[in-house]
């Protein structure tokens, strides 16, 4: 492994024991601060998606399709990140139950189900480019690659974390203890807001290999 990476690797492993620490570190007061829509957690979780963005579009050449797509695809994860999905209609327009809603206008659903379609065929393109990448074109291999798979199941990790009480408590009946929701809480917050920095870190190490490689 590269000495950088190996270090960065490290930092990750330290970060990921100090949000262990949290739950028993923090009152319940501060812990609810802190992982809120307002805390600190939430806000660089922006501005790290705001930061991935304009770096693919500094970074990445040529500047083409790919390159606009990822980056509006990281400043739609920074507007759903600050609640922008719901600053504007009162509930979220990414849920089925806000179509159902007879009392809303028309217009109104229209407009929000072609942004919807929009950022759906940007995740998918985005999934279809990812994986052609890693599986077709042998991106696994290299190191942009490995901080590109890490970076997603980073992602998938910190969703299960997020879902799994819910699911748990409906489900099956299953009620966690507090203490462990609270755990599931500051790793489903605290993974999400490395994602995108890792997502960056790929983006770097990938044109500096391809003018290796080229």
């Amino acid at each position: 492994m590269n000495i950088v990476d190996l270090r960065i690797t490290w930092i990750l492993i330290a970060y990921t024991l100090g949000l262990a620490l949290l739950p028993l570190a923090l009152d319940a007061q501060a812990f609810a601060w802190t992982f809120s829509e307002a805390g600190p957690f939430e806000q660089l979780s922006i501005a790290g998606w705001l930061f991935t963005a304009l770096l693919v579009l500094v970074r990445i050449r040529p500047l083409g399709l790919r390159a606009l797509a990822f980056s509006l695809l990281c400043f739609a994860f920074a507007a759903r990140e600050a609640d922008w999905h719901k600053a504007f209609t009162g509930e979220s327009f990414l849920k089925n139950s806000f179509y159902r809603d007879a009392a809303r206008p028309f217009q109104e659903k229209l407009v929000c189900a072609l942004v919807a379609m929009v950022l759906v065929a940007l995740v998918l393109y985005a999934g279809f480019v990812i994986a052609r990448f890693l599986f077709l074109r042998g991106g696994w291999r290299s190191r942009s690659g490995a901080w590109l798979m890490a970076g997603t199941a980073l992602v998938i990790v910190g969703k299960l974390i997020d879902r799994l009480p819910a699911v748990l408590s409906v489900d099956y009946g299953i009620e966690l203890a507090p203490l462990v929701k609270l755990y599931a809480s500051a790793f489903e917050e605290g993974l999400e807001m490395a994602h995108p920095l890792i997502l960056a870190w790929s983006v770097w190490l990938s044109q500096i290999e391809r003018r290796y490689l080229s």
